[in-house]
């Protein structure tokens, strides 16, 4: 059985270089000598939406690091062949981020853009939620003092990013920005703390009025 931290030493590996390639996509806009700060504004301007795919994505990274690290924390003792071939996959996704990352960049309002960055996304939280699925199965793999609430937990937030990313694939028929602000909600949710509780708290209250 591979012992799990070569594995997270591995993913954060990828997840650095990852992370690091997408500003290497925009590029310092050219200008001719003399030129102003007025034309140099209205260039740097016009890469708002290379800037805007690369703060989105590179919190959807930042999202999907912590969820990696936290399943491996919190849930994975040891790791098997599947969860290690899961994760090799997981990360074959992850480093597709900086070209869909580009194509929403360079086309924002394209829907065939805007749909193969979602898949991207979807695809990464499918296997992702595999990989627990998998843990889940096989029992020698989870620590032993896992909640039934804590797994209710990891299974909610896991699915959040591939469901918002399907809608946004949806939007980006008709509404471009609704797409990026579905993209992102996912990244909201789960960075800061306390939200799930929070949700539940409030659904509790819900069923105890009535």
């Amino acid at each position: 059985m591979m012992n799990k931290f070569r594995l997270e030493a591995l993913s954060d590996g990828v997840f650095a270089i990852v992370m690091t390639l997408l500003i290497i996509e925009i590029h310092v806009p050219h200008l001719d000598h003399g030129a102003g700060g007025g034309e140099l504004r209205e260039k740097l301007w016009a890469m708002w939406p290379l800037f805007r795919s690369y703060y989105l994505s590179f919190l959807i990274l930042g999202m999907y690091w912590i969820s990696h690290h936290a399943m491996f924390h919190m849930y994975i003792k040891h790791v098997n062949r599947i969860l290690v071939l899961l994760n090799i996959l997981f990360l074959c996704f992850i480093s597709l981020i900086p070209f869909s990352t580009h194509l929403i960049g360079e086309y924002p309002k394209n829907e065939v853009a805007i749909a193969v960055y979602g898949f991207n996304v979807i695809l990464i939280g499918v296997v992702q939620w595999a990989m627990l699925v998998v843990g889940l199965r096989d029992k020698t793999v989870l620590h032993e003092d896992l909640s039934l609430r804590l797994i209710v937990q990891g299974a909610v937030r896991l699915s959040l990013t591939p469901i918002f990313a399907a809608f946004g694939i949806i939007a980006g028929f008709s509404h471009s920005n609704l797409s990026f602000f579905l993209f992102a909600f996912p990244v909201i949710f789960n960075i800061i703390p306390g939200t799930l509780n929070a949700v539940e708290h409030v659904f509790t209250k819900i069923f105890r009025r009535r």
